[in-house]
């Protein structure tokens, strides 16, 4: 839970104190002088009940002012405090050993913020590549080198995305409801409308309309696909493998590659032979339909009158080997078009027995080289985020939403 309610306090003891000045208590509301005292020092009953709605009732009557305003305060005032309250919800999770020179004062702000206040909140900051990558990889990471992030920037950026919203929500759920007309106004009821405003309004109608709207923008959406990337692709607490060798089954078709010197064609009749005779063999070749008909194709003749083409023939190949775990997995990721050949219907079979059962080490294993594709991929999507981000008119995000 927030307490919204000690926030108030301190702003309403200090406003209380300044309106009355000198002016005698019994003044502004007769027989309330230890009352005003003890709110001017900050004081706070056991009741909970800071200012009451009579003492508040005489306030406003001798000061000229809106219940709501001496209690929220104004319209600037207001945001200042809502700003002041999410800045505390977001700078729970910020390290106080930060290397940004972000320092956080935790005897002024609340430490003991519920994660059902702290985790909603935090959705709003997946806009942020960055954040993903930190929140989810680098906080945890025993490496400090490269662990923060720019805290300040992606608070006010987000800030600025929703004020506008909140402020009015705040208004209309929070404020409108303390002070209904002829209802009797209980400071102590604050933190139950607003913790009923945050949960009902603010975590179910204002961040899901927000993350939509930012979902489909070019920039902000790079930090959900960060987001993704790391929930559901990279697999970061793989055990240890010491797996060397693993059965490699290899199975390649009988293939004959020509090669034309199209420089010795001297005339256009010769030319069309060889286009008849190319016709020929492509034709053949997507008559293909088994093994048996591709090892028959291997052993016809084509181009046999032309001396020009030369032919280079690889045999079958149909065995089991062992091969380096390492070096397998180091071919498979500088070199994917080459495996992506063997998709090519007819062409070639490479396959590890047991990859799924007894062999399965080799996909974690796999697993964890993909992990630095995918680590590659974050890098360069965050890098590219914030680029981005720094192009942005600060003014732009509060109308954006």
């Amino acid at each position: 839970m927030l307490d919204l309610e000690k926030i108030l306090r301190g702003m309403i003891s200090a406003k209380f104190k300044d309106l009355r000045g000198s002016i005698p208590p019994d003044i502004i509301s007769n027989g309330q002088r230890t009352a005003i005292y003890n709110i001017e020092k900050g004081k706070n009953p056991k009741s909970g009940n800071f200012v009451t709605d009579t003492l508040l009732e005489d306030y406003s009557s001798y000061f000229g002012m809106d219940k709501s305003d001496l209690i929220f305060g104004d319209a600037l005032l207001l945001e200042l405090t809502l700003y002041h309250v999410f800045s505390q919800i977001f700078y729970q999770i910020v390290p106080d050993d930060n290397r940004i020179g972000l320092k956080i004062d935790r005897n002024k702000i609340q430490n003991n913020i519920d994660s059902s206040i702290i985790e909603p909140f935090l959705e709003l900051f997946y806009i942020f590549g960055d954040f993903g990558r930190w929140y989810n990889i680098r906080r945890k990471d025993d490496d400090e080198s490269d662990k923060d992030i720019d805290y300040t920037t992606m608070y006010e950026i987000v800030w600025r995305l929703i004020k506008s919203r909140v402020v009015s929500s705040f208004n209309q759920h929070v404020v409108g409801e303390m002070f209904e007309k002829d209802k009797v106004f209980n400071f102590n009821q604050i933190n139950n409308v607003f913790n009923n405003w945050y949960h009902k309004h603010f975590v179910k109608i204002i961040i899901p309309e927000a993350l939509k709207k930012l979902e489909s923008d070019s920039i902000f959406k790079m930090g959900f696909m960060v987001r993704n990337l790391i929930e559901n692709f990279l697999v970061l607490d793989l055990p240890l493998s010491y797996l060397e060798d693993v059965p490699l089954e290899e199975y390649y078709l009988p293939i004959t590659n020509y090669t034309i010197d199209i420089s010795k064609i001297e005339s256009e009749e010769v030319e069309n032979k060889v286009l008849r005779e190319y016709l020929r063999w492509i034709l053949r070749y997507n008559s293909l339909e088994t093994s048996d008909d591709a090892k028959k194709f291997a052993d016809e003749n084509f181009f046999e009158e032309f001396d020009f083409v030369t032919e280079e023939r690889r045999p079958l190949v149909d065995q089991t080997t062992k091969i380096n775990v390492k070096e397998l997995l180091d071919s498979i990721i500088k070199s994917p078009k080459q495996f992506d050949n063997g998709h090519i219907l007819h062409a070639s079979i490479r396959e590890i027995p047991g990859l799924l059962t007894v062999n399965s080490q080799v996909s974690k294993l796999f697993q964890t080289r993909v992990n630095e594709v995918y680590l590659k991929q974050i890098d360069d999507l965050v890098m590219y985020q914030n680029i981005y981000i720094n192009l942005i008119k600060p003014d732009e995000l509060d109308s954006f939403l």
